[in-house]
């Protein structure tokens, strides 16, 4: 005989409507995760094209093909970007580029784990990636970079390794020189290189709020 409770419910209508609960209010869990990010990917995708156009005065001033949110920073032409996601407070400024091709202006743009990367800035929609961090960890499909740092009585002078066009910034700031390529820094300075490879997966693809209006 089915046990019924004092409002006529039988065992298996509650567990029939507890089921149906538990799978609705996961349902919405999912749909507010899937807004929340996408609200973040829309903020993400904005501030990318905010800096690439914020890098235009500067790059016509210094004729870089290449300038890092980092530069900018320092020449008080911009100000940090807020991450829109959790961990690290502000964007990586290091990462963060503008790149000029062809008369044409590509933009970078990293927040802890999501990756604008190469995106040209005039474009309808931006590829929003997640990435790890770099690593000496290396698998099939996995990107690889050259890193470079330099030493001075066997300790590493920089806290973090650099790319290329980074380190030589860097170099060239904290030395007062104008090397243009690593071959070109004397061997005392003991400039050594590691590649480091981490995970690119596609997670959206943001079309803008608005049109921002680019020349590129």
């Amino acid at each position: 005989m089915m046990i019924r409770n004092n409002k006529g419910f039988g065992s298996r209508e509650i567990l029939t409507v507890s089921v149906v609960c538990f799978i609705l209010a996961a349902i919405l869990l999912v749909l507010a995760i899937r807004s929340s990010n996408s609200e973040k990917y829309r903020v993400m995708e904005y501030n990318a094209r905010v800096f690439g156009l914020s890098a235009t005065t500067y790059q016509m001033e210094s004729s870089n093909n290449v300038v890092y949110m980092a530069e900018l920073l320092e020449n008080g032409l911009f100000s940090e970007v807020k991450n829109p996601f959790g961990g690290d407070k502000y964007c990586d400024a290091f990462e963060s580029k503008v790149e000029y091709q062809d008369e044409k202006k590509y933009v970078t743009l990293q927040c802890g784990s999501y990756l604008i990367e190469h995106q040209l800035i005039s474009s309808s929609e931006y590829q929003i990636y997640k990435v790890s961090k770099w690593s000496l960890k290396n698998e099939d499909g996995m990107q690889k970079r050259l890193f470079y740092n330099y030493k001075v009585n066997g300790k590493d002078v920089f806290d973090q390794d650099y790319n290329e066009e980074m380190f030589l910034y860097v170099f060239n700031n904290k030395m007062n020189t104008e090397y243009a390529k690593i071959d070109d820094i004397p061997a005392k300075y003991h400039v050594y290189s590691k590649t480091l490879y981490r995970t690119k997966d596609l997670v959206d693809v943001i079309s803008p709020l608005e049109k921002i209006d680019d020349d590129s």
